[in-house]
């Protein structure tokens, strides 16, 4: 059976990565870093590449997450749903439109040519 890594932190900063790491591999969790020198060598990719990412082996996920929540550290798995964002009201677009145009309306009245 082949033995596959699975994310569970992605961090900013390669030494937070590696400060992590070394509590794992601490309490016996062997862990694996991925995209580390890209980040230290090319810090303006850190958005692009997803951050510096902890791995570990699938058997050892849920100690490894147990873990790391224990030490007070978030997890891939804790990170709450993006909401979805809601359309104003109907009512609510046309008064913005209404109050916007007042606004402009009240600026062209007061700065007009006299």
């Amino acid at each position: 059976m082949k033995t596959q890594l699975i994310t569970i932190a992605v961090f900013a900063m390669a030494f937070q990565a590696n400060l992590v790491k070394g509590r794992l591999e601490a309490d016996g969790i062997p862990a694996f870093i991925q995209d580390e020198h890209s980040v230290q060598t090319t810090p303006m990719l850190t958005n692009a590449i997803g951050g510096v990412k902890l791995q570990v082996k699938d058997e050892d996920v849920p100690m490894a997450v147990a873990l790391l929540r224990y030490t007070g550290y978030r997890t891939v798995f804790d990170t709450p749903p993006v909401p979805e964002k809601k359309e104003a009201h109907i009512l609510v677009r046309f008064l913005k439109f209404i109050l916007a145009a007042g606004a402009v309306l009240a600026w062209a009245y007061a700065y007009r040519p006299k």
